[in-house]
C-alpha cells in the first residue's frame, strides 16, 4: 500500500487560483511518479467557486481529515513560468503543526519525501 500524502501549500496568500493550479500540478507529478498517493486539499477551491463557504469551514474540514494521512508535503507555491512564488501560509503552517502533533512526518521537498518512503534516507 502506498503512503497517503497531504500536500500543504499557500492558498489565500498571493493568488488563490494560481496556488490551486500549483497544487494540482504537484498532485499530478506525485501521482505520475507512483511512489505515494497524493491528496490536493486545494481541490476545495473548485468546490468553493460553486458552493462558497466561510474560510473557517474549509480549515476545519482540512484539520478533521489530517489523521487519515501518512505524511505531509509542505511546499512553496511556485510557478517559474509566471515568475510566481509564495511560501507564507498560516493555513499550511497550521496543518504542519497538526501533523507534528499527530507524530506524523512532514517533508519540505519531493525528494526528501521519496527518499523517506523508498528507504533511501538511511
Amino acid at each position: 500500500m502506498k503512503p497517503f500524502v497531504y500536500i500543504a501549500s499557500p492558498y489565500t496568500k498571493g493568488d488563490p487560483a494560481i496556488n490551486a493550479h500549483f497544487q494540482c500540478k504537484v498532485f499530478d507529478e506525485l501521482l505520475s511518479d507512483g511512489i505515494v498517493l497524493p491528496y490536493a486539499p486545494l481541490w476545495t477551491h473548485f468546490q468553493h467557486t460553486v458552493f462558497p463557504k466561510p474560510y473557517k469551514v474549509w480549515v476545519e474540514y482540512d484539520l478533521a481529515i489530517l489523521p487519515k494521512f501518512d505524511a505531509c508535503l509542505r511546499l512553496t507555491s511556485s510557478l517559474p513560468d509566471l515568475n510566481y512564488s509564495v511560501s507564507e501560509s498560516s493555513g499550511a503552517d497550521g496543518e504542519v503543526k497538526e501533523f507534528e502533533r499527530l507524530g506524523k512526518p512532514v517533508f519540505y521537498s519531493k525528494q526528501d519525501l521519496y527518499d523517506y518512503f523508498t528507504g533511501k534516507n538511511k
